[in-house]
């Protein structure tokens, strides 16, 4: 491995934590902080410090990053940063994901409809995204029929390749999920 390669991890990894700890503050202020703890670790690179224990004495001095973010809140109010998702989020996307495939003719449909509806409900994701996980069943249905009409696979290719779309909109709504805007009361807000 390379000396430098070796320091940058040591960099990388001292700035995620600090970024993980600094996660409460505001917005503007996390940034001013990791912006200004990355110029001190570059000033003090530039002047010199290359070995890994010059790099390590380097963030020693600076401190442990949890102790830096407590610095860096005196005088300021933390903020709670909630949840992507919340239980009946994920109950909504179970629904949506996995009603489909459930025994029987009404379970599945009943399922599904119910979770069209929490989905619709929730304030975590796009509209476009809605749609997805809407049509997600229909669309891995059409996907399959095209296929059929086509190809004629073997029924292990079709459940795959109806599994792998199911499992790439779930990732995609998981991943695309936001944490809700926080409602500031009306007399605080400007």
């Amino acid at each position: 491995m390379n000396v430098e390669q070796d320091n940058d991890r040591l960099v990388a990894a001292y700035l995620k934590e600090l970024a993980k700890a600094a996660e409460p503050l505001p917005a503007a202020r996390r940034t001013e902080l990791i912006d200004d703890v990355k110029a001190h670790i570059a000033e003090e690179r530039a002047a010199g410090a290359t070995a890994e224990s010059e790099i390590r004495l380097v963030l020693q001095r600076l401190g442990d990053p949890q102790e830096i973010v407590a610095a860096a809140t005196d005088g300021l109010v933390l903020v709670d940063v909630p949840p992507k998702l919340h239980p009946s989020d994920m109950v909504a996307l179970a629904l949506v994901f996995v009603g489909p495939y459930l025994p029987s003719f009404w379970v599945p449909a009943i399922a599904y409809m119910i979770g069209i509806g929490m989905l619709w409900s929730s304030n975590r994701w796009t509209v476009a995204w809605k749609l997805l996980g809407t049509l997600n069943w229909p669309l891995a249905y059409a996907v399959l029929l095209g296929m059929e009409v086509t190809v004629q696979p073997p029924m292990a290719l079709s459940m795959t390749v109806d599994v792998l779309i199911t499992l790439a909109l779930l990732v995609g709504m998981v991943l695309a999920a936001k944490a809700p805007a926080k409602v500031q009361p009306a007399d605080q807000a400007s």
